[in-house]
């Protein structure tokens, strides 16, 4: 079984305004996760370096994190990440920042399980319904065309930001790819949002998908962390895609 976490983690502020990756990076090992998603890592601040934040949320080295900048400052990044137990075969970052907004990017990362090639891919989409809009549609199509290209089994999750309750925003990603009925999530004190979301593709067996509330993701974030458990992909060209991605 694989455990991945998706989890828009504040910049390590918690709702108690405590600054703590180290908690974050604990909690992460604690709860089995094998591959994490993480908005809004930011290793910016000039009091701590970026080392230090990296090494703190990889909860001494059981995690590998591979960056996916939007931000870039002298001090450090801002952006998405993925944390792995897994190496790495493949990572792409792709831009779907629309002018005037702040920056965003679709992060794919092809992994190397026990099972075979496994494609995750993390967003954190913006605040304006008609950015966000242009930003499914480039989502959308990476997605269709990655498939096209190396059909691996896919799981996609991030926050979305998508505040109406009633939404036809994700159509074409539902016609893609299924996605899973999680709840609210922001924020994480009170949730009314479903923001954070999760899809896989038809060929991804899932063990079993939750949003992980308790009292201490209440303070580690604004946000709640969701969780979905699949069994490790195998495919008879798995080794074909082995050799194509190194």
């Amino acid at each position: 079984m694989c455990r991945i976490v998706s989890y828009n983690i504040h910049s390590g502020v918690g709702t108690d305004k405590k600054q703590d990756y180290q908690r974050i990076g604990s909690f992460l090992k604690q709860c089995g996760a094998d591959i994490v998603l993480l908005q809004e890592m930011d290793t910016r601040p000039a009091e701590r370096t970026v080392e230090q934040d990296i090494a703190a949320i990889c909860a001494a080295d059981c995690y590998q994190l591979v960056s996916s900048p939007a931000l870039y400052e002298k001090t450090g990044w801002y952006g998405n990440a993925v944390l792995t137990r897994y190496p790495v075969l493949h990572k792409e970052t792709v831009d779907v920042s629309q002018h005037g907004f702040q920056p965003r990017n679709i992060q794919a990362v092809m992994l190397d399980t026990p099972g075979g090639p496994l494609t995750v891919i993390n967003t954190h989409k913006g605040l304006k319904k008609h950015e966000r809009r242009s930003q499914f549609a480039l989502l959308h199509e990476y997605i269709e065309s990655q498939l096209a290209k190396q059909p691996t089994p896919l799981v996609l999750g991030g926050d979305f930001n998508e505040w109406q309750f009633f939404t036809s925003a994700f159509k074409h990603l539902n016609d893609t790819l299924i996605q899973y009925r999680l709840g609210p999530t922001f924020p994480s004190r009170f949730p009314l949002f479903s923001l954070d979301r999760l899809w896989t593709t038809n060929d991804v067996q899932v063990r079993g998908v939750k949003k992980l509330k308790n009292a201490q993701t209440r303070v580690l974030s604004d946000h709640l962390p969701v969780q979905i458990d699949i069994a490790l992909p195998r495919s008879s060209s798995e080794f074909d895609l082995l050799d194509q991605t190194r």
